[in-house]
């Protein structure tokens, strides 16, 4: 199919195939889904692979097709070259999504949460997967030899926290940024979902141990502090078979006038501070890159937002360059002219 620019319509009714195809450019973006994080769920049942073709057009550059199979293994294709580094591959367009699982940025687990500061950051530094990667591939080396004490002896465990200190203290660095940017955007967002006299914040927690939690410095001290914690806890760490401080360990609140959401809001406010969230990393991601090159993924978020609230958040989207809008109709408050594209059984029809 051939997206317009602008605003293109997926209709159907529910299960027909609309957030299969949201689903499909999100993955060309990120190479992950927004939905699971089982691959193999993306396979149609029964198979046991998916192949992904794009062509992204964005002038004055020239086109550029990304393509992805996965099978007993996965390949990428830029311009028909193959990419064997994920970080080489995704974010060639930006993507933000609005989607009924944005709710658990307020009350789900903690590992969500997490995943939102990655992917968000990630899509506005390059520099800060590699980070997170390297991180990652250091904790699991060293929670696997804490799991084995008898085989590796302490000095030889210990010498994987100097590669976590340099990736962790990034990581923290680039997620406190983050969290201030939002929040200074998250004024005028509050003021347009909840009035002017609400305002949603976000805290970040590092949950990185009291040293570095208490440390509010430069990276040299959070460097200095996150070694000590390290050090402090590694017996901690040794009974437990796992480390207990990093960045993996991290948490993001989100406050309604400075009182914790999933603890006293009601659903209609956890939803509408979600939809917050998600414009106000797409007004950052505005602000750091074309507007056009933002292609922004809808689920059928607006059925519990009132009439004004609906109309300010089809306004918000129609600032973007590419909006793909999936729903059983078309919502009354837009007036403007869409592709639309009628989606039944898998299949787009006429």
């Amino acid at each position: 199919m051939r997206f317009a620019p602008g605003m293109n319509f997926l209709i159907g009714n529910n299960g027909q195939g609309k957030t299969n195809i949201l689903e499909a450019v999100y993955y060309l973006a990120l190479l992950r889904s927004f939905r699971t994080s089982v691959i193999d769920d993306l396979c149609q049942w029964p198979q046991n692979s998916f192949v992904l073709h794009g062509l992204l057009e964005s002038a004055p550059n020239p086109p550029e097709t990304l393509a992805v199979s996965y099978g007993s293994e996965r390949r990428l294709l830029i311009n028909d070259a193959p990419v064997y580094r994920a970080s080489d591959f995704i974010n060639r367009f930006l993507c933000v999504t609005f989607i009924p699982q944005d709710m658990d940025l307020v009350c789900g687990p903690p590992a969500q949460r997490r995943r939102f500061l990655d992917i968000a950051i990630s899509q506005l530094d390059a520099g800060y997967l590699r980070h997170l990667q390297a991180y990652y591939e250091a904790l699991k080396s060293r929670n696997a030899m804490l799991k084995a004490p008898d085989k590796f002896p302490p000095a030889t465990i210990r010498a994987y926290d100097q590669v976590l200190v340099k990736h962790a203290v990034a990581i923290e660095l680039a997620r406190r940024n983050f969290a201030v940017s939002m929040n200074a955007i998250l004024v005028e967002k509050s003021r347009q979902l909840f009035g002017e006299q609400q305002l949603v914040i976000l805290k970040y927690l590092s949950r990185l141990g009291f040293f570095l939690e208490s440390c509010e410095g430069d990276e040299e001290e959070l460097t200095k502090a996150y070694s000590h914690g390290l050090q402090h806890g590694f017996e901690r760490d040794l009974k437990s078979g796992t480390t207990n401080c990093g960045p993996h360990r991290a948490e993001l609140n989100c406050l309604l006038d400075q009182k914790l959401l999933h603890k006293f809001g009601s659903q209609g406010e956890m939803r509408m501070a979600s939809l917050a969230m998600r414009f106000a990393l797409l007004e950052l991601i505005r602000c750091r890159q074309n507007p056009d090159d933002v292609v922004i993924l809808v689920d059928d978020v607006i059925g519990e937002l009132d009439e004004q609230r609906r109309v300010n958040f089809i306004n918000e989207l129609s600032k973007s360059g590419q909006i793909l809008f999936a729903c059983t109709r078309i919502p009354r408050e837009f007036t403007a002219s869409a592709q639309v594209l009628k989606i039944r059984g898998g299949k787009i029809e006429d």
